[in-house]
């Protein structure tokens, strides 16, 4: 897996692109569900944003995934901080350096580095 992220602005979505390949057989089917993906946006040691507190933000989907070409599976942030369940959002991301960490289960994490001006 590769984490793609692009630099944004204070208060602004931004997408995050995970691309996926297979190691192990040809191509096989993965399930992206809320069970079987973390998302994290974090900043040092500080968690901004969780897909644990928000598992409704991660939609499913059911993804083909090869060794030959990288499948991508998108996901907008919206550059608050989570809430509880996320029933409203929370305050927004100041400006400085934030990683976006993603892992599957059983899996490693993989993280992207990225700026909010």
């Amino acid at each position: 897996m590769r984490v793609v992220v692009s630099d944004s602005k204070m208060g602004e979505a931004n997408k995050v692109r995970l691309l996926l390949t297979s190691i192990k057989s040809t191509a096989c089917t993965l399930a992206i569900t809320p069970e079987s993906l973390v998302l994290r946006v974090t900043s040092g040691p500080d968690v901004i944003w969780t897909s644990d507190n928000c598992p409704d933000k991660l939609l499913a989907r059911a993804l083909v995934v090869t060794q030959d070409s990288p499948t991508s599976y998108d996901f907008v942030w919206d550059g608050h901080r989570s809430t509880d369940s996320c029933r409203a959002p929370g305050k927004v991301a100041r400006p400085g350096g934030y990683w976006v960490e993603a892992a599957l289960i059983g899996a490693d994490t993989h993280k992207g580095f990225f700026d909010i001006t």
